[in-house]
């Protein structure tokens, strides 16, 4: 389910109500549970698997915020959550992200849940992001630093930039040398390149310019 249910969406119309998110960080080997609720919270009977049976940690300092959510056709923009960094006692995280192996590609969750006056539980907890952790970026001093951790959904995940440039063109054709020609101009060299002395279609001339369909330039 998508959004609140209709008890949730009935205590937000009341006009009195207090949310609470829950994070999860599937960091390998030291996943990260917690909620901005005033006390941690456990779920049973949720069928999600990835809130059944788990504890989010109400007191866990190591999540210091989270951007907005934001949607667009074709998915969600980029989600940042901002964690404690400061060396010493976030060293373990440090080291982590220090590993992309442990986190990158990874999955990062965040729910939503309405209380009421008392501090009740108004509906089901719904899912708001889902996505892969993919950069990080350690923002201000040792002392006091943070986290900077970036959350694509998987359908950008899935849309990333081939990389490719036109030092590429030997793999689409073989008699295309535009990678080791550009390399050797940028080089200096003005006389011919070693392993590519001619390009299809274009030739050196003896003063060392490259001529291209009998244009110099």
């Amino acid at each position: 389910m998508f959004g609140p249910d209709a008890a949730a969406g009935a205590q937000l119309a009341s006009g009195y109500f207090d949310a609470a998110l829950l994070c999860w960080l599937d960091f390998d080997g030291d996943p990260v549970r917690v909620t901005t609720a005033g006390a941690s919270l456990a779920f049973t009977g949720t069928g999600d698997a990835e809130l059944e049976g788990f504890t989010f940690d109400a007191v866990d300092p190591s999540l210091v915020g989270v951007t907005d959510v934001l949607n667009k056709q074709g998915g969600a923009e980029t989600l940042s959550y901002t964690l404690s960094g400061i060396v010493g006692p976030d060293s373990d995280l440090l080291n982590m992200l220090g590993n992309p192996a442990l986190w990158r590609g990874r999955t990062a969750r965040l729910w939503a849940a309405i209380y009421d006056e008392t501090g009740a539980r108004k509906g089901a907890v719904w899912p708001v992001h889902t996505g892969r952790m993919s950069a990080f970026q350690i923002v201000g001093e040792p002392a006091e630093q943070t986290v900077k951790l970036d959350v694509e959904t998987y359908l950008a995940s899935l849309k990333k930039a081939s990389g490719r440039t036109y030092l590429d063109q030997a793999q689409f054709d073989t008699l295309d040398n535009t990678a080791a020609l550009t390399i050797g101009v940028a080089n200096g060299a003005t006389k011919g390149v070693k392993g590519a002395v001619t390009v299809a279609g274009a030739f050196f001339d003896p003063q060392g310019s490259y001529y291209w369909r009998e244009n110099a330039f």
